[in-house]
């Protein structure tokens, strides 16, 4: 299939709508496709000489690009029209482009069976098809497009397909890429269906129409993102909000409560030190609101100090939050749990995803509790009861997600049973079982993600967690610990097995994880705030 998209966007490199064609043809697949960049070519207005209709029959008199896009046009299977909304029509240069296109029809006038009046063509192009792919700035396509549409049924009648969606200035917001992703996905599928069934789903048409954000929470970022503030008085020179103002209320409007959102009103205070603007961000009844006027600020929750030009960076993704903070560009004051989950809703990801499946430490752990308390208690049975415990680990992956050191340790113990019924004694499979959990939290410190890293990531944000120095940074210190605490037990379990105190080395042993397991959560707590209150390299430069 040959297909000619007309790309007539004026800034065709950095067009929005040029992004979703992209993915429109993406899902097309591989097929003979030119574009071409209309706002490069010369393409004269039409003279309306009529000489291609009475001197020379197809043939424009004008000297430019249009002879060989006539050409291009004449021999294109599908024909994808794309630009965006200027002024409720077409920008100037693709409409040149289309009123070019007079050679191509004859001057006599003919009627159509319901009485309207047309054109035939001077060729054959029956079998051509045509698709317009427009966007534009408002937040409907109620009332906007309506003009452009009725130029297109009038052209092409039923071969054209239409694809309009506003908002499309939210394309180059990289925060916004979860959501946009979406839609850009949906155009994959309505591509992928147009070149299997000749038109689209009326399903995926419904998807498309959704828009990207509600009515409200569109405005706010829109016209937040112009460098003017509204006045009401003529003549007023406009009021230029500072880049800080602009971002701020973009990442109000932005906000969405997520499930672990504090239920009373909470205050993010923003201290931006390199130009000593300082706002608010206040979060009440599931909505973000904007406080400008520092009289009326509250008494913050978690206050963020930092230059604008690192938050500017951290909006736009060129650095993430955590690495930013790793780095100490910035620092926390105040609750930085509570920072955690409120900025969570600042970031817009994809929606109906799927649930991954959590991790559960319990089945790591599992087959080696079984082992230290069967085993001693019940001897051959023990073994046998931890060996059936290490074996159900692969059938729970139906309800979990499974780790690399959850294999692992059911191969260990299954090893460590089978040796102590082949004759191996008690003792020495108890030590060993220690040294070998122990060497695993210290081993996993050879790697980039420590082993408690895969399980406490299920609270924060999944494997997106891995991505966090901080996050890694902490649990990495959290299984070196581990790690040790074990093969010190397994140190002086050697010697309380040569001691009066023999009988009691289960409970004596269980004392050690109880207490690292109160130090782990306080830490877990502890680590990351005192880590983040401490002052950002630009402060201490």
């Amino acid at each position: 299939m040959r297909i000619l998209v007309l790309n007539g966007s004026p800034r065709p490199k950095v067009s929005n709508t040029m992004i979703l064609t992209t993915a429109f043809l993406a899902g097309m697949g591989k097929h003979d496709t030119e574009i071409v960049n209309i706002a490069d070519e010369r393409i004269e207005p039409c003279r309306g000489c009529y000489i291609c209709w009475e001197k020379t029959p197809g043939e424009c008199v004008i000297q430019d690009d249009m002879e060989k896009l006539l050409q291009k046009y004449r021999e294109a299977d599908l024909v994808v029209w794309s630009f965006p909304l200027y002024y409720f029509s077409m920008p100037s240069k693709i409409k040149a482009f289309t009123d070019r296109l007079l050679p191509l029809i004859l001057p006599v006038i003919h009627e159509t069976a319901d009485g309207k009046p047309f054109h035939p063509e001077r060729y054959d192009l029956s079998a051509q098809r045509h698709i317009l792919i427009s966007t534009c700035g408002f937040f409907t396509v109620e009332n906007n497009f309506d003009a452009l549409v009725k130029q297109f049924d009038i052209m092409f009648d039923s071969e054209c397909t239409k694809i309009l969606c506003p908002q499309s200035e939210l394309f180059k917001v990289s925060k916004l890429k979860g959501r946009t992703d979406e839609y850009l996905e949906l155009l994959k599928q309505a591509g992928n269906e147009y070149f299997t069934s000749g038109a689209i789903s009326a399903e995926t048409e419904k998807q498309l129409s959704i828009p990207l954000f509600e009515k409200d929470v569109f405005l706010q970022m829109a016209n937040a993102n112009w460098n003017i503030t509204e006045t009401k008085i003529s003549g007023e020179t406009p009021v230029q909000p500072s880049q800080a103002e602009r971002l701020l209320r973009q990442m109000s409007a932005l906000y969405t409560p997520q499930a672990n959102a504090p239920k009373t009103e909470k205050h993010i205070e923003f201290f931006f030190a390199d130009i000593n603007e300082t706002y608010q961000i206040r979060i009440r009844e599931n909505k973000a609101e904007f406080v400008k006027d520092t009289a009326t600020f509250a008494p913050y929750s978690v206050r963020i100090e930092t230059p604008f030009d690192v938050w500017r960076n951290i909006s736009s993704d060129k650095i993430s939050g955590t690495e930013a903070l790793y780095q100490r560009k910035y620092r926390v004051v105040g609750d930085f749990s509570l920072m955690t989950t409120l900025m969570s809703g600042f970031s817009v990801g994809r929606k109906n995803q799927e649930p991954k499946k959590k991790r559960s430490l319990m089945i790591f752990l599992s087959p080696f509790i079984a082992l230290w308390v069967l085993l001693p208690a019940l001897g051959s049975i023990g073994a046998y009861a931890a060996i059936l415990t290490s074996a159900s680990v692969p059938l729970l992956t139906r309800f979990f997600r499974l780790s690399p050191y959850d294999s692992g340790g059911a191969f260990i113990i299954s090893a460590l049973s089978l040796a102590f019924l082949a004759g191996v004694p008690y003792e020495i499979i108890v030590i060993l079982s220690y040294i070998l959990f122990g060497g695993l939290w210290l081993i996993s410190l050879l790697f980039r993600i420590p082993l408690c890293a895969w399980y406490s990531a299920n609270n924060y944000g999944e494997d997106d967690a891995f991505a966090n120095p901080l996050f890694i940074r902490t649990n990495r210190i959290l299984a070196g610990l581990w790690g040790l605490l074990y093969i010190c037990t397994s140190v002086w379990t050697w010697f309380l097995l040569m001691t009066a105190f023999a009988p009691y080395i289960g409970l004596i042993n269980s004392l050690p994880p109880v207490l690292m397991g109160i130090f782990t959560a306080a830490f877990v707590k502890w680590y990351p705030a005192h880590y983040a209150s401490k002052k950002s390299t630009a402060e201490s430069a």
